[in-house]
């Protein structure tokens, strides 16, 4: 028996979609100075294609995404957008593992030969620029890195050859936001892409932006593909105008409607900070969220809902629990003069156990960093310092105009501990037209990455490694802590000399033209007395 061809493009469509899944989730969580987090996920999994996969079907999956990760033979991708610090003191741990400022990329590439895996890279780096409207274009040899104790963790069991790219002065702004949303399968038409209003957005005192592609495998043990965007914002309603009473529409400027057609779950998640929160109206269901009270809100039962927070009012921060994180790191820049410098980076375990952790600093070719500079101190609880011995260095150094420098050291930081690590470098010399326009002002200098794994037992478990396990179920919680980016002075050159040189060489040349070129063309004659 045939079937026309609608009712069979119908009935295919059906099949794929049926093996893509789509959810969408948003965790609003108060935080202990008044501002609000609102953390948006998207997620898409899918089967894993083959290698006799010729088709190529894209029904919720973003086919920009999956034409890439097959032409540049991706196993990974991890791109980050991120604008403004995450005040850890005040806001607790960050809902993502992307807190440095700027862009990162990162990708495990299938292996092969080391030429065409650099070729790969480079293709994959423009590809996503032109994606995202962004700068990603301006990723090469010179400021990428191949990590070898960092990202070898759990989250990445897939093999091949790993590639990270960071560009410290990345502004992010609504053209990189405008790509991000037309990849979610309802776009802003419903849903909770209704709320991704950008006027909003980018008015905010924190901004990230990830998207993020893996392979694993589901619980059957089916290989699969699985695509999330991620996007976490911390909005002050006090810049707003809001008081204590105020809802989720008037937070974000959009009206909430009906849940994604397509979406297998979407939810609003309300974080109880413990005390004083009246939520109108009643959620559909309530849990645990990292040992916190959760509202859960589902759009497929309650469709257009508004979600209304009344805060009561309260005297001091007794009640707000401590979140800060196990593990915090901050870098320094030390020295002064335009030939050397320094570089001081402190971590602190505030922990009652050993954590093991690694540290990586990539600083490009033009600070030479010396490895036998390298000391690390560790001061115990009772405020006695020692040396601390890493238990495997991995040191890369740069070449002028080629790679960076890269350092990556596996710690043991003890108990109740503050470890600080110094290292020198030299300033190299930049070529006048290798400065930025403005150069007196220095050069950015990316952030530096502790990466360590959260141990059950130890602690509240991370936000994001909560929110993980919520929504996907138990995984192992590794978490990523970034310094702060530090500006490096080099030795500028006088700008105005060449406008000086250039002056000085053209009024000579036209004095110097004009008198020859006037004796050259002028017509000498002798008058007689008679006939002047």
């Amino acid at each position: 028996m045939r079937f026309p061809s609608h009712i069979a493009l119908a009935l295919c469509g059906g099949l794929l979609t049926a093996a893509e899944t789509f959810t969408e989730d948003l965790l609003v969580k108060p935080l202990q100075d008044g501002r609000v987090l609102l953390h948006f996920e998207f997620s898409v999994q899918r089967a894993a294609p083959t290698a006799n996969d010729t088709l190529h079907h894209y029904q919720l999956f973003p086919r920009q995404i999956g034409e890439i990760s097959r032409r540049y033979d991706v196993n990974e991708l991890y791109l980050s957008f991120t604008q403004g610090g995450w005040r850890e003191g005040k806001w607790g741990s960050p809902p993502v593992n992307s807190q440095g400022i700027g862009a990162e990329v990162r990708a495990r590439i299938k292996e092969g030969d080391p030429a065409k895996s650099e070729s790969q890279w480079r293709g994959l780096t423009n590809a996503l620029s032109g994606v995202f409207c962004a700068s990603l274009n301006f990723i090469d040899t010179t400021n990428t890195a191949t990590p070898r104790l960092t990202f070898a963790d759990a989250d990445s069991p897939a093999s091949g050859v790993l590639r990270h790219g960071y560009l410290p002065r990345e502004n992010v702004c609504t053209e990189n936001l405008t790509p991000w949303v037309k990849q979610l399968p309802c776009q802003s038409k419903s849903g909770l892409g209704l709320l991704l209003n950008p006027y909003r957005l980018y008015n905010t005192d924190f901004h990230s932006m990830e998207l993020s592609l893996s392979s694993m495998k589901d619980g059957k043990g089916t290989p699969v593909q699985q695509y999330k965007q991620r996007l976490s914002v911390v909005v002050d309603p006090g810049t707003l105008g809001l008081g204590d009473r105020w809802s989720l529409a008037d937070l974000v400027d959009r009206q909430l409607g009906t849940a994604c057609p397509v979406a297998a779950r979407s939810t609003v998640r309300v974080i109880q900070p413990g005390f004083g929160l009246k939520l109108t109206p009643k959620p559909s269901e309530t849990s645990k969220l990292a040992g916190r009270g959760v509202s859960v809100f589902d759009l497929h039962k309650q469709p257009s809902v508004d979600i209304v927070f009344e805060f009561a009012p309260q005297e001091g921060n007794d009640a707000w629990p401590s979140e800060r994180p196990t593990i915090s790191a901050h870098r320094y820049v030390t020295g002064h003069g335009g030939s050397s410098g320094g570089v001081e980076s402190t971590l602190t375990n505030r922990g009652d156990k050993p954590v093991n952790v690694t540290y990586l600093d990539v600083l490009p070719w033009y600070l030479r960093v010396y490895s036998h500079t390298l000391e690390i101190q560790t001061q115990a609880a009772d405020g006695s310092w020692a040396l601390l011995r890493p238990t495997s260095v991995a040191f890369t150094p740069a070449i002028d105009r080629e790679r960076p420098s890269s350092l990556e050291l596996a710690l043991v930081l003890p108990p109740s501990s503050r470890t600080t690590l110094r290292y020198s470098f030299d300033k190299g010399f930049l070529k006048y037209t290798e400065h930025p326009p403005d150069a007196n002002r220095g050069f950015n200098i990316g952030p530096a990455i502790v990466s360590y794994q959260h141990d059950a037992l130890s602690g509240e478990l991370p936000l994001h490694c909560a929110i993980e396990q919520a929504l996907a179920g138990p995984s192992e919680c590794i978490v990523r802590t970034y310094t702060e980016l530090f500006l490096a002075s080099l030795p500028t050159p006088d700008f105005s000399m060449p406008y000086n040189v250039i002056t000085f060489t053209c009024t000579i040349l036209a004095l110097f033209f004009g008198r020859i070129f006037n004796l050259l063309t002028r017509d000498f004659a002798v008058l007689k007395p008679f006939e002047a």
